[in-house]
């Protein structure tokens, strides 16, 4: 196995695991432990949802040396660790743990995403021009971030910490483990850094997002490969559990163009009337339109509840619901998409197994996998984080279902086409409708 992925959420770790599927490498993707792996059947790429997001910090440094003992004793060459790159989670616990669990003397940390305008300078983390903190992730609703400055996640961690800008030379091994910080502002800053590992033997331990991990196939010698799946124009059935304001700017944006959209609150979604719901999404899908189901967030807490435990009452429902819709007989005409890792946790608790097998990333950030009904059906979903992607993602999902045709010529799926047409002819745009 030459490497192994550890995410602290399911999304994350699909973002990160189809990294590495345009390629030759054998990629699994499974929630909670690592499988029982027998001689010969290891893969190439191993990742494992740790679940570790909600955690505290005790739990998640426990949760995550445990996985580093259990995928280093099935013979994982080298760790990685997948933390958010808008640095949500107990991003320090999990590398102090994989530095503990693996008796590694030095880990990499280079948390950019530059694809998106998430860069390092100077150990400052910035989302665009402004620092994280003065970015909607500053003022997330549930897990604000607190300080821009990387070196801040790992306080109170024995590891020491050290800043890299782009080409200074490591510093030796000094005084105990260390977690190095790189400055990264563009894509090849990924290539020279790697480069700059291997050479004084410190490729073993890594962290980051997805950003990091895509450069990794390369130098593991498992890139190129077979193409991506084929993908079908249709239209897309959208359950979204985020509250991510970048996430509902799409959702707005999909609803202006045409898509029938429902706002559900907790109370609706956690009570009676599910079968009711059921048969009223039903009876949209025959429109073959756009459908976009999300929340309006936690509403009072009740019966003692927290925020927190209502979150994962909503993400529990929206995840049943999704499982529900994935046996409906009208499922072949749509596809099907989850916004939000909890929500995508809440379709997996349904599932026979806990593992999915990720296929292509259609827009960046946006993943198709697979998952395996009870029936031994197979299903094709397209998942996003929530923190993910422009104002207009669903159009550029739907450019690349219809064969990356612009607007003029959508297929009739495309929720501006209304019904279905010719190709070519997209007609009039529908104006959205709240349900």
């Amino acid at each position: 196995m030459k490497l192994a992925v550890i995410a602290d959420d399911l999304t994350g770790a699909l973002d990160t695991g189809v990294k590495f599927t345009g390629g030759r490498a054998e990629v699994r993707v499974c929630v909670g432990a690592p499988p029982a792996l027998q001689p010969g059947q290891d893969p190439d790429v191993l990742v494992v949802d740790a679940e570790l997001r909600h955690m505290s910090p005790e739990q998640a440094y426990r949760a995550c040396f445990k996985t580093v003992r259990a995928v280093l004793d099935a013979g994982a060459e080298r760790l990685y660790i997948k933390v958010d790159s808008a640095l949500r989670g107990n991003i320090g616990p999990m590398m102090q743990a994989a530095l503990d669990g693996s008796g590694a003397d030095f880990a990499a940390f280079a948390p950019a995403l530059p694809q998106m305008g998430r860069v390092t300078r100077g150990g400052v983390h910035y989302v665009g021009r402004r620092p994280i903190t003065e970015s909607v992730f500053g003022r997330d609703p549930f897990e604000p971030v607190r300080s821009p400055r990387l070196a801040d996640l790992f306080a109170g961690c024995p590891a020491g910490v050290q800043l890299y800008a782009p080409g200074q030379a490591l510093q030796p091994a000094a005084g105990g483990p260390a977690i190095g910080i790189f400055d990264i502002e563009a894509e090849g800053d990924f290539d020279r850094l790697i480069a700059q590992l291997q050479a004084a033997g410190r490729f073993r331990v890594l962290g980051g997002c997805a950003g990091f991990a895509a450069h990794l196939p390369r130098a593991l010698g498992l890139a190129g490969g077979p193409e991506p799946p084929a993908l079908i124009p249709r239209p897309l059935l959208v359950l979204c559990g985020s509250l991510n304001p970048i996430t509902k700017a799409q959702l707005d944006y999909g609803e202006q163009r045409g898509a029938v959209r429902l706002s559900l609150d907790s109370r609706r979604l956690g009570g009676p009337g599910q079968e009711e719901l059921l048969r009223q999404v039903e009876g949209w899908m025959a429109q073959r339109r756009d459908i976009l189901i999300d929340t309006t967030g936690p509403g009072q807490a009740e019966d003692g509840q927290t925020v927190s435990s209502q979150r994962g009452t909503v993400a529990q429902a929206l995840g049943a619901l999704m499982f529900r819709l994935l046996h409906s007989g009208r499922i072949a005409d749509y596809q099907p998409m989850i916004i939000g890792g909890d929500t995508l946790m809440g379709l997996m608790a349904q599932l026979p197994a806990a593992e999915l097998v990720p296929l292509a990333e259609p827009v960046p950030g946006a993943v198709l996998s697979r998952v395996v009904l009870e029936d031994g059906a197979a299903r094709a979903i397209l998942t996003k984080s929530g923190g993910f992607g422009s104002r207009e993602l669903l159009d550029e999902i739907h450019q690349v279902l219809n064969g990356g045709m612009e607007d003029g010529t959508v297929c009739a799926h495309h929720p501006t086409a209304g019904v279905q047409r010719p190709r070519g002819d997209a007609g009039p745009g529908r104006p959205g409708r709240r349900a």
